[in-house]
């Protein structure tokens, strides 16, 4: 039991040291310009207001505005929000994480912003329970960055969720959300530029704007420096700015890349910065295809880089027609739509957060259109995974035919040249075979009885011819001419009686 309050109270520590640590550093900060600007302007010394100037940014960087006079501001200090953050995930994850210490650290936290605003002497817009519920948002923004972060929130990802998953289900969730804030990183910095071009160009209207005000140099220097608690709006703006929709100033006032106007604008400095529309229509079309060209990109390295789904590897080991590609490009297929609905809910997060008031009737809203823009970051983008995806298709359609025709070409070739040889070596074999053909048919067996029986013939009628001579000759000479056996057998009896002899 002791061991779990020390867990739960490790959680109201942390918010405690939170609000103490966030609240001095803040206070001194508004401490020091109010000095400085006491000491330039002269008058009556502003750092008695000190105290209620930090409890009233304190809220405001939690999301709840304030009305002082005329002047109604709710657009949050994204800078010092983030830096809240910040803190809390680095106390947080310092103390410990636990389930009670989250709940015991949300409960103090909302418990010293009340006290905080019971302090404040200007009127908040929006109503207590609403103020509680905005503060207690974020401490637990905090705290869930804290535990997304912790190494044991990576051991209960791979144990319990990375087993019951499929790899490829995994890799293509990964990447479709890594590269989709990938997407939303790559914009902003996209701002950040155009920012930076904007502060270079019109520095001269916010130094007129300076001069207006009856500010000296050094009020000019802290009041810049506490403007920059507003960077990341300011940058948020220039990304819509560059993604064709653009912002307003309530309706005083609106700046997109081809119109730029402004009725009686505020005398606020930080109002010079805002751009004229882009003259050169080369420029203004190139920056409206930023997030063209970032889809076409993206969805090829999606498709075809190393390090994502290997399709060039998968077709050099398996060929362009078989499942396993298949199932890759349908892998990136899957991860363009994640990182096209990622890019699209952040950006539309961002504009929100971005967005705010600085009055109550014509400048009740101030920023950026968030149905407007995110339609067009949702078309430009998706043009450009689009089009990668169907380049995608037709490269590997082509490689199919050009493989078919190669295939073709080889078989016609490899027929062709069967052919000849196939004629030539019949040629030879007949011109071979014709000699052979005549001896070999004499070596027949009906050739050789043919034969025999042929020259029998012959022998009997040389024969017969000779018997005929022979009884021409006897007829002739009157003598019975001697037989060939018979002259044989006298010639053998004659050598006989000689040996005898």
């Amino acid at each position: 039991m002791i061991a779990r309050l020390r867990t739960w109270g490790k959680g109201a520590l942390e918010a405690l040291l939170a609000m103490s640590i966030y609240a001095v550093t803040l206070g001194a900060c508004m401490a020091l310009m109010l000095l400085i600007i006491s000491i330039e302007e002269g008058g009556p010394s502003l750092s008695i207001a000190t105290v209620p100037l930090t409890e009233t940014l304190i809220l405001l960087t939690q999301g709840a505005g304030f009305t002082a006079g005329s002047l109604t501001l709710t657009i949050m200090p994204l800078l010092l929000t983030i830096g809240l953050l910040w803190l809390i995930k680095a106390l947080v994850s310092w103390r410990g994480l636990s389930v009670g210490g989250c709940c015991l650290g949300t409960l103090t936290w909302m418990i010293l912003n009340l006290v905080i605003l019971q302090g404040t002497q200007t009127i908040q817009v929006d109503t207590t329970p609403v103020i509680i519920f905005k503060a207690a948002l974020v401490f637990l923004s905090g705290y869930t960055l804290a535990v997304v972060t912790s190494k044991e929130f990576h051991t209960w990802w791979e144990s319990a969720v990375q087993e019951r998953i499929p790899t490829w289900l995994r890799r293509s969730v990964r990447l479709g959300l890594s590269w989709g804030a990938a997407l939303v990183g790559i914009f902003l910095a996209a701002g950040l530029i155009a920012l930076i071009c904007w502060v270079v160009l019109y520095h001269g209207a916010v130094a007129k704007l300076f001069n207006l005000a009856r500010m000296g140099p050094a009020s000019s220097v802290v009041t810049s420096i506490a403007s920059l608690a507003w960077l990341p709006t300011l940058v948020i703006w220039a990304y819509s700015w560059l993604m064709g929709d653009g912002f307003s100033i309530g309706e005083l006032a609106s700046f997109t890349l081809w119109s730029g106007h402004a009725k009686s604008l505020p005398s606020v400095p930080l109002f010079g910065l805002f751009p004229d529309p882009v003259a050169d229509q080369g420029v203004r079309t190139l920056l409206l295809n930023i997030p063209l060209l970032a889809g076409l990109v993206l969805g090829l390295l999606l498709i075809l880089g190393s390090r994502n789904h290997r399709l060039f590897t998968a077709v050099r080991k398996h060929g362009v027609l078989s499942w396993t590609v298949i199932r890759h490009f349908l892998q990136s297929t899957l991860s363009m739509i994640l990182a096209w609905m990622t890019c699209l809910i952040i950006s539309c997060l961002v504009f929100l957060f971005s967005n705010g008031s600085l009055g109550t009737e014509r400048l009740a809203s101030v920023g950026v259109s968030i149905p407007a823009s995110g339609k067009m970051i949702a078309t430009s983008l998706g043009m450009g995974l689009m089009t990668s995806w169907v380049l995608a298709i037709l490269t590997g359609s082509l490689l199919v035919l050009w493989k078919q025709v190669q295939s073709h070409i080889q078989m016609n070739g490899a027929l062709v040249n069967g052919m000849a040889t196939w004629d030539g070596d019949t040629e030879e074999q007949d011109e071979d075979n014709e000699p052979a053909t005549d001896a070999s048919s004499e070596d027949l067996p009906e050739n050789r009885s043919q034969n025999s029986k042929r020259k029998t013939n012959e022998g009997q009628s040389d024969h017969r011819e000779g018997s005929g001579n022979a009884s021409r000759r006897v007829t002739s000479t009157g003598k019975k001419p001697n037989h060939p056996r018979t002259a044989s057998s006298t010639r053998s009896a004659r050598s006989s009686s000689q040996k005898s002899q």
